[in-house]
């Protein structure tokens, strides 16, 4: 008895070959979709290709923030003219990125002679902003922003206070 082997023809080969091809770049779009953020975080100069990927595929990627980077180039703190028991809290800040950043949340304390905080509170960006400010569109680079801000307080003298942002 005599067996025939079949020898692969050129078609059947490309066919295989385009087959794998496809299989592989279907799974990098898969791997891309599902783990944008974590190749962002670790490998930033891939966002111009991530965006494109992502306008095409509906995939979304984090929106780059950096509030570490965010200055006060002026900040005040006196006496509110109008009310007992407050103060006028007003600053003005840069984004020092080179790119449009989310407005970040702003933390504000007030401590005592000892260094113990006596107050403190977190401002979303429309509490802090005035209401002309779209908030949508970001901070801008190099761009400077007042805040103003009223703070209640205890009677207890404040000595010093500190602009965090989250």
């Amino acid at each position: 008895m005599r067996t025939t082997i079949e020898h692969p023809t050129r078609k059947r080969q490309f066919i295989f070959g385009f087959g794998a091809l496809l299989s592989c770049i279907v799974l990098l779009g898969q791997y891309t979709w599902f783990h944008s953020v974590d190749m962002l975080r670790h490998s930033p100069d891939l966002r111009p290709g991530m965006e494109v990927f992502c306008r095409y595929t509906g995939c979304q990627i984090p929106v780059r923030r950096d509030p570490t980077r965010i200055r006060i180039i002026e900040r005040d703190v006196r006496a509110h003219p109008k009310y007992k028991n407050a103060l006028l809290v007003s600053a003005r800040l840069v984004n020092t990125l080179s790119y449009t950043q989310p407005f970040p949340h702003m933390q504000f304390m007030l401590f005592n002679v000892n260094g113990q905080i006596i107050a403190a509170r977190t401002f979303d960006p429309k509490e802090y902003l005035d209401s002309e400010t779209n908030i949508a569109a970001g901070m801008e680079s190099d761009k400077p922003i007042q805040v103003v801000l009223g703070i209640l307080t205890r009677e207890e003298a404040a000595a010093n206070f500190e602009f965090t942002f989250l």
